[in-house]
């Protein structure tokens, strides 16, 4: 539909419409007195548009952000006015912490009654003043006055969203204009919109080959934007061009198949022993679409996962040039789409001389020797048949059994950092995880959503029992909708990270509300098999680690919502992570003594 005469619309009417012109194909939400005129637009479109009902706002927000990670379109999320709205933040925050397009609709106060404080508008200071909630979280926000905004509102909502660093918008739209009608025209989405991508600056790529050519021990780092840009093959390919070793970020996992021999693992605080001594050794890093978040850096202390501009000389391209130096100096600082500039600096690269034979190389053979030691330092966890088990034990025996191109969605915490560093993937999009703002209760909404975003891929959600019990509930839409993701819950009776930084960093005797207990004292854990089948869903519980790899069988025949609740341990050692980096967690004074211990065993 392309015509631009006027056509007699409601509000609705015309969200609707630009939905279904933007090819948006779920709206995952919640029904309320706010958006009931917004949703009665949906009833005459359901053949082009399928509203999701999800049961916490949250998790509709964390369904269409798993969706898009998925699949690479938009979702839209749409609630009500009030606490409809507000239970959004903390997906919106998700997205926009991982630079992610979603488009939320929220119901507004009628325009003639804004500031009256109407059921549920937050009017102080400001009149109907959710937007403002919202302000920091999004890329851009709209409060129309009239319905005939609403065509320039939706095509810039799109327009914002895509443009440069990807992110949230929102539209909170007043309920009136929602119902009344206008005399509008339509104009085609595209015929307002740029296209083309932002190439480098072709000095800064050549002065990029250069540095790489010279480098002894190249190394790459591959963060989100290689994953938004599509660009992980021209990645793989210039990794094999100049023989560097590659890690990633949370957001960029696979970048690279992680069985290709470049690959080194992840570095960080809780990354490997490989990750860590590549990037640490490096003479040149090339980093592409990565922040260098605490987490990844060791919170920045010298010489740990990085050495910064001492021993390293730092290539960094990203599409916003907030990023570029922000936390290390750059040789070179590149800033555009991380798609384009690959493809030129391979083509620059291969220009300038043939692919190495990096397999001779002694920074590839010291690479060899670390993932060896990696293997061996993961094996005792991974093989010590122990009931309750070991997470590493569930994770190895379930990637047995998964395919390859099965898609993992993480949690915050122990599961997150686990899969992170010992759970392979072997392609872009098959790792989803809330990275930035890494918040409990994402997995299992997002799961959902990637599985409607890639319904022919194996989807398995990973969290921990903690996190199931804050969104847990949405398996009623999973069950409604006939989604067969797999949901793989680690019930370990507690918050099993933070009960280990406690007493690591705390001491033996400093751990406080990381255990599930009753009254008397005694260790509680929750049901979640019961939970689960209680909703609708199969489900069982796995209290054999050797049993996983059937239990994984089963669920991916029973094309059905499927939750596996494996039993594990959250005593230490086996709820320990391997940390090979550093995390700055400040700790009182009064507990130096023990906090230097700590610090003294890891050597630093």
């Amino acid at each position: 539909m392309t015509d631009t005469k006027k056509t007699k619309m409601t509000g609705g009417q015309i969200v609707v419409e630009y939905l279904i012109r933007e090819k948006v194909p779920y709206v995952f939400g919640i029904p309320g007195h706010g958006n009931t005129a917004l949703l009665d637009a949906f009833v005459d479109r359901k053949s082009e548009i399928t509203l999701v009902p999800a049961m916490h706002e949250q998790g509709a927000s964390h369904m269409a952000d798993g969706f898009y990670r998925a699949s690479g379109q938009i979702a839209a999320v749409c609630a009500s006015i009030g606490p409809g709205a507000t239970n959004t933040l903390t997906g919106i925050a998700t997205a926009f912490a991982d630079s992610l397009p979603q488009l939320v609709i929220s119901g507004g106060v009628h325009t003639y009654m804004l500031g009256k404080g109407v059921l549920q508008e937050l009017d102080r200071p400001h009149g109907d003043n959710f937007p403002r909630m919202a302000e920091p979280v999004v890329k851009r926000w709209w409060q129309p006055g009239t319905v005939a905004q609403l065509p320039g509102v939706m095509t810039q909502a799109f327009n914002v969203m895509l443009e440069g660093r990807r992110g949230p918008t929102l539209i909170n739209l007043p309920q009136d204009l929602q119902a009344e009608c206008a005399e509008i025209e339509l104009p085609s989405p595209q015929t307002h919109r740029g296209h083309g991508r932002l190439h480098g600056d072709p000095a800064d790529i050549a002065r990029a080959v250069q540095l790489l050519l010279s480098a002894e021990r190249p190394v790459i780092m591959a963060g989100g934007g290689v994953i938004a840009a599509n660009a992980s093959d021209d990645l793989v390919t210039i990794a094999e061009h100049v023989g560097a070793a590659v890690t990633t970020s949370f957001m960029g996992k696979g970048s690279i198949p992680e069985d290709h021999p470049l690959y080194a693992w992840p570095c960080g605080d809780l990354g490997s022993i490989p990750g860590n001594a590549m990037t640490r050794e490096a003479d040149v890093i090339l980093a592409i679409g990565c922040r260098f978040s605490d987490r990844i850096t060791s919170s920045y202390r010298p010489g740990v996962t990085f050495d910064i501009p001492n021993k390293t000389k730092l290539i960094q391209i990203d599409i916003d040039g907030f990023e570029l130096g922000k936390n290390y100096p750059v040789e070179v600082g590149i800033v555009g789409d991380a798609g384009p500039i690959l493809q030129d600096l391979l083509a620059a690269l291969r220009n300038s001389c043939p692919a190495r034979d990096y397999s001779t190389s002694p920074m590839f053979q010291r690479l060899q020797h670390l993932k060896a030691k990696w293997e061996e330092h993961l094996a005792p966890l991974r093989t010590c048949n122990q009931s309750p088990m070991t997470v590493s034990q569930v994770l190895f025996e379930a990637r047995k059994i998964l395919p390859r191109n099965t898609i993992v969605v993480t949690d915050s915490s122990n599961p997150q950092n686990q899969v992170f560093n010992e759970f392979p993937v072997y392609g872009p999009k098959q790792h989803i995880t809330p990275g930035g703002f890494s918040g409990i209760g994402f997995a299992l909404p997002a799961a959902i959503g990637a599985k409607m975003g890639a319904p022919n891929q194996p989807v398995v959600a990973i969290c921990g029992d903690g996190a199931f019990l804050q969104t847990g509930q949405e398996l009623a839409t999973a069950v409604m909708m006939g989604v067969p993701a797999i949901f793989l819950i680690i019930n370990n009776g507690g918050w099993g990270a933070i009960r280990n930084l406690q007493l690591n960093m705390f001491g033996e005797d400093r751990e406080i509300i990381t255990d599930f207990r009753t009254p008397d004292g005694a260790s509680w854990e929750a049901n979640i098999a019961d939970f689960a089948k209680s909703l609708g869903a199969a489900a069982e519980r796995v209290t054999d680690p050797l049993q996983i790899g059937a239990a994984v069988d089963r669920a991916l025949a029973s094309n059905r919502p499927y939750v596996i609740e494996a039993m594990c341990s959250i005593e230490r050692p086996w709820s320990n992570m391997h940390p090979t980096g550093w995390w700055d967690i400040t700790v009182p004074d009064y507990l130096g003594e023990y906090r230097d211990e700590y610090v003294k065993n890891r050597g630093f």
